[in-house]
């Protein structure tokens, strides 16, 4: 019924007045990775098809938006001088399949983006333990798994096609993993989980499923015109205290030198978890603009720490895909929050 609205509303002409309607606010899309493999349909918020996200390419060309790089079309928002529809690409974390699908995709269509970089399992070369867990046992069907096969600490049977179950098995290795002392151990512990579900580990290694970026691959994004910028480095933004907040960004910084530009400004929050007591932190540390995954577009006079973005995703098809674009979702929304009795784009 929505998408059948949707067409009807595009036909009518909604999408291109929108547009118009919109044309002075920033858009800026948010990405995460492609798939290597199924993980699409592991994660379709977290991971899309590569044809998926050149397609989206295609149609940000064919419709003429203008895209472009992050600091460039923050400056002009401030200015009130961007161009209509203005639009900016950003990617989080640094996933493999960012260097592998992403960034060819971008260097054949001309378009600048900014990677937000965790750069701890960048250095570090493992696979991110928690999500790969996850993915491992989604993957391991309706196995049933005891933990103590997996290292003796453990222990619990669970029965891995009960999503519940499935849940739980995960929460209970994510826990011991934040026990041990590093990455290395936290990628044996990765193996022995493929072992005892009867899955190859070292070609689950091999298949970079799961993984970052090497630092080679990441100094190629950069030279195709693909900003490296801050995501912390262990993906955290700590509450508590400023120099732990301080220790990330500097970690972050240290070692996305002489990988990245020199200008290491502008932020994503981990998760898009933030608190208000931290935003003056970041001014603390020199960063310039912060993204969230609050959903919407920016104005200008939009506070700098709390960007909007939207976040595009596997599960979003190409007419709503073009809807959000052309801003006639962000109108609806407005007009919702207004019958609610919220301010125009505040949260519902």
């Amino acid at each position: 019924m929505f998408a059948i609205a949707l067409a009807a509303l595009r036909r009518c002409g909604a999408f291109s007045v929108a547009r118009w309607l919109t044309r002075d606010r920033l858009r800026i899309l948010c990405y995460h990775g492609v798939s290597l493999a199924d993980e699409h349909e592991f994660r379709s918020r977290l991971f899309m098809r590569p044809e998926t996200f050149r397609r989206r390419l295609a149609l940000l060309r064919r419709a003429r938006y203008p895209v472009l790089p992050l600091g460039e079309a923050l400056a002009a928002l401030e200015l009130g001088r961007l161009p209509p529809a203005a639009t900016v690409i950003t990617i989080d974390d640094g996933w493999t399949g960012t260097a592998l699908s992403m960034g060819p995709a971008l260097r054949e269509y001309g378009f600048p983006a900014t990677l937000y970089v965790a750069s701890y399992y960048m250095d570090r070369q493992t696979q991110v333990f928690n999500v790969a867990c996850d993915y491992l046992l989604w993957r391991s069907g309706s196995r049933r798994l005891d933990l103590a096969r997996v290292d003796p600490a453990l222990a619990g049977v669970f029965e891995l096609g009960n999503a519940d179950a499935r849940e739980n098995a995960a929460l209970a290795l994510v826990r011991y993993a934040e026990t041990l002392a590093d990455a290395a151990q936290r990628q044996a512990l990765l193996e022995r989980l493929c072992l005892a579900l009867d899955m190859d580990p070292e070609a689950f290694r091999r298949s970079r499923v799961m993984s970052f970026m090497s630092r080679e691959e990441a100094r190629m994004l950069q030279a195709w015109g693909i900003d490296l910028q801050l995501h912390t480095h262990r993906h955290r933004l700590p509450l508590e205290r400023f120099e732990d907040v301080q220790r990330e960004f500097c970690d972050n910084r240290a070692s996305l030198a002489g990988i990245a530009g020199p200008s290491l400004v502008h932020f994503c929050y981990p998760s898009g978890e933030y608190r208000p007591h931290q935003l003056p932190w970041l001014e603390r540390c020199g960063i310039a603009s912060a993204t969230t995954t609050r959903g919407g577009f920016n104005r200008r006079g939009a506070p700098r720490y709390e960007l909007k973005r939207f976040l595009d995703a596997e599960d979003i098809d190409e007419l709503e895909f073009e809807a959000e674009m052309s801003g006639l979702l962000e109108l609806l929304r407005e007009g919702r929050d207004r019958l609610r009795g919220h301010p125009t784009g505040a949260a519902a």
